[in-house]
């Protein structure tokens, strides 16, 4: 007999990210060990998908459409910023590898569903450094911290991060505050000056943490507001 979290399975949510870069810093940066990815056929391209949440039973993965693929993504941040490439062997220990899974085709409870009845509550809050304490919360117990995702929502951007209140999933919130300027790869702050947290390319200052940034190709299919 399937178990219950196999029946609850319906279908999953696939959510578009704006490039590979944008994969390999969600998989990556400032993560314990990279998340494994997913590759299968998808029409022309092949789809290379990283899951990275769960909501009312429905696994949500984020994924970019590529020509091709390989055995590893090779992701590292450099002194200009970051870079991100297909390899086939992780041999070069200045990066992080997430490896690449090639799937032959995805099982019926993991094909992409159209429509969602559930959302998730969505919360505004005042500005990034509300966003900052929430998306940095897990460092206290020291887990990496939770990435946030921005998508143009309004006249401006949506910048947001997904938050349980409890242990429950079904209990998640997306808190998110609007802005109108143009998030970079990731959000540098310091609890002595919370104030003071602005947009960066990269996380090699010393003195500070960050958040990483995840921009997506458009609006978040499991958000309500």
């Amino acid at each position: 007999m399937p178990k219950k979290e196999e029946q609850r399975i319906g279908g999953a949510c696939y959510v578009g990210l704006e490039s590979m870069l944008e994969l390999g810093r969600l998989s990556c940066a400032l993560e314990r060990a990279p998340f494994p990815l997913f590759a299968f056929k998808h029409k022309d391209d092949v789809r290379i998908a990283a899951q990275a949440d769960l909501y009312m039973g429905t696994p949500i993965f984020y994924y970019f459409d590529n020509g091709s693929v390989d055995e590893f993504l090779a992701y590292r941040t450099t002194g200009e910023g970051e870079e991100v490439q297909l390899v086939n062997s992780a041999n070069n220990a200045s990066y992080l590898y997430a490896p690449v899974i090639r799937v032959q085709k995805m099982p019926q409870p993991l094909l992409e569903k159209e429509g969602f009845p559930e959302r998730f509550m969505s919360v505004e809050v005042e500005n990034i450094p509300s966003l900052v304490k929430i998306g940095a919360y897990k460092t206290l117990f020291e887990e990496p911290p939770l990435p946030l995702f921005t998508f143009k929502g309004g006249k401006g951007r949506v910048v947001g991060t997904f938050a349980r209140i409890d242990d429950y999933e079904e209990a998640s919130i997306f808190f998110y505050a609007s802005v109108s300027d143009e998030p970079l790869g990731f959000l540098r702050y310091s609890y002595d000056r919370i104030t003071e947290t602005m947009y960066v390319k990269k996380t090699d200052e010393p003195g500070y943490h960050y958040i990483k940034v995840v921009r997506l190709a458009g609006p978040h299919p499991l958000v309500e507001f």
